[in-house]
């Protein structure tokens, strides 16, 4: 009931904008500007921040070498492709929608103990993100710069892989319980005019309300730094 309200109240901000920059800045779309359409793509990485949970521990607990070994979650660097389309609502302002493929992102489990040695596994998944951004630039000129924030929906895709790094072997591959997850995406952006469109550059942080879930377990609540580059074109 909280994540919904709260899901309700970032849509309602992101019309009561829209509606504003629609009243008070319609028209006036200025000429180093092609049109009101954008499309784009973007390639880049992603540095996963998931938060692990106890369950993933206490079910890999049988593959630890020693049961008493402390555990640690270190980041992991995934790549991602996204389409986009915006639709300038005034100069400075935009609605973009996208669909980002995040490839094999997760977090690695670390086992270590004091003498030596340490087990290591690598949690994967891949999904579909589907955001909706609200999209502001403070450049009136060519170059642009700005920021952009809204929610996202995330559709895992595949099964969820666990991979231990010593035995260099999958040693679960799990089916996915959680549909979808919701969360946010927010950043910058900045971009400068090259040929008939534009070269792009982004980063943002993507932040889950939800963790994830495969065959009861609770894996992960996904937070990531993401860069991207691409080319966009306005008609």
């Amino acid at each position: 009931m909280k994540k919904s309200r709260i899901l309700a109240g970032i849509f309602a901000l992101m019309f009561f904008a829209v509606g504003s920059a629609q009243v008070h800045g319609q028209a006036n779309i200025s000429a180093n500007q092609t049109g009101r359409f954008t499309i784009g793509g973007r390639i880049g990485g992603a540095l996963g921040f998931s938060e692990s949970l106890a369950d993933i521990e206490n079910l890999l607990r049988p593959f630890f070498s020693y049961q008493n070994a402390r555990v640690s979650i270190e980041p992991e660097l995934n790549f991602n492709v996204a389409l986009y389309g915006n639709f300038a609502i005034t100069n400075m302002i935009s609605i973009q929608a996208e669909l980002n493929v995040m490839n094999e992102q997760g977090y690695e489990l670390l086992a270590s103990r004091r003498e030596r040695g340490s087990d290591s596994f690598d949690i994967e998944y891949t999904s579909l993100d589907i955001p909706l951004l609200l999209r502001f630039n403070f450049l009136r000129s060519q170059p642009m710069f700005g920021v952009m924030a809204g929610p996202h929906i995330s559709i895992p895709i595949g099964r969820l892989e666990i991979y231990d790094n010593r035995a260099e072997a999958y040693i679960e591959e799990l089916r996915i319980d959680s549909a979808f997850t919701f969360g946010l995406t927010a950043g910058l952006f900045a971009g400068f005019r090259a040929g008939p469109g534009r070269i792009m550059g982004d980063l943002r942080f993507i932040f889950d309300f939800d963790s994830l879930q495969a065959e009861g377990v609770e894996f992960s609540r996904r937070r990531a730094v993401a860069f991207t580059v691409g080319y966009e074109i306005s008609f």
